[in-house]
């Protein structure tokens, strides 16, 4: 983590006003990390309300740097970016982040391309969808706003984070229907079927190293698990079968070190379903998917 403080010098410093060169030059010398510059990149687009061709041929433009050197300050002493800016991008979309949901991550959004590639490929109509565990909501608007007719259900057991998945349904014109459930626990009292469900639940074990910006500042109830990271997707396939039509499918993030565990759970509770593992773009096994006969 990074943790000096930026400062300018007398000659930078001209009543809170620099060419966009200098404040970019300034920053980067922080460090030479590729993720760095491009979150330095990403919060002088979002700070400047510019593009990123913008950042290459507007180098000689003046700002008022006041925001973006309190922004900056905040990142380098280990503050996450995107609870800065107080939004994320995911799936294309802005979405409301703060300390009461997970920062959307690459990984999630693999595991709902996989999903929508899913439908659309095989032109499901009117699929029924429920994203459990759902967070900010970006997983559940991102398949409404992408998959055409389809009707989604996002469920969560925090109340917090379900303020924030119906504020950013209003905010992208999303069609999502949000409940309060501990898993499925309500879904199953409410008597509803799905064709697929989705989830990205916490899957971290206790003991498992985690950077110190996401232990600072995310929420553990949406990262840790008992049991090996594996108590949430365990609870959540022993009622799977209770809320899946018939072929119906399940789209889980798990960590790679699961799978073996994964294996014997599903083998034990779920003996007539088939099921995959899939890796992410980085060749991790981060996906697993499974099928009702």
């Amino acid at each position: 983590m990074l943790t000096n403080k930026i400062k300018w010098n007398k000659k930078q410093r001209n009543m809170a006003t620099n060419s966009l060169d200098n404040i970019l030059k300034t920053a980067l010398s922080y460090s030479n990390d590729n993720a760095f510059r491009q979150d330095v990149y990403y919060l002088a687009q979002k700070v400047f309300s510019l593009s990123y061709s913008d950042l290459l041929i507007e180098r000689q433009k003046i700002f008022d740097d006041t925001i973006f050197i309190q922004y900056l300050n905040r990142y380098l002493s280990g503050e996450p970016l995107y609870y800065i800016l107080k939004e994320a991008p995911f799936m294309g979309f802005d979405f409301m982040v703060n300390q009461n949901v997970l920062i959307p991550r690459n990984e999630t959004e693999e595991l709902t391309k996989l999903l929508i590639d899913e439908i659309n490929d095989n032109n499901i109509k009117q699929a029924k969808i429920i994203d459990v565990g759902c967070g900010s909501g970006c997983i559940a608007i991102s398949l409404d706003l992408l998959i055409k007719d389809s009707i989604v259900t996002g469920v969560d057991i925090s109340s917090k984070a379900l303020k924030v998945s119906k504020k950013n349904s209003q905010r992208l014109n999303a069609k999502v229907n949000f409940y309060l459930s501990d898993c499925l626990d309500k879904v199953i009292k409410r008597n509803e079927r799905f064709n697929y469900l989705i989830s990205n639940p916490p899957y971290i074990d206790q003991n498992s190293f985690v950077q110190k910006s996401v232990l600072n500042y995310e929420p553990p109830l949406a990262l840790f698990a008992d049991n090996k990271g594996l108590a949430i997707i365990e609870k959540i396939l022993k009622d799977l079968d209770k809320v899946l039509l018939p072929k119906g499918k399940a789209y889980f993030e798990i960590s790679p070190e699961q799978i073996d565990d994964l294996i014997v759970i599903i083998k034990s509770i779920l003996p007539n379903y088939n099921f995959i593992f899939k890796k992410d773009i980085n060749d991790f096994t981060r996906f697993l998917l499974l099928e009702k006969e």
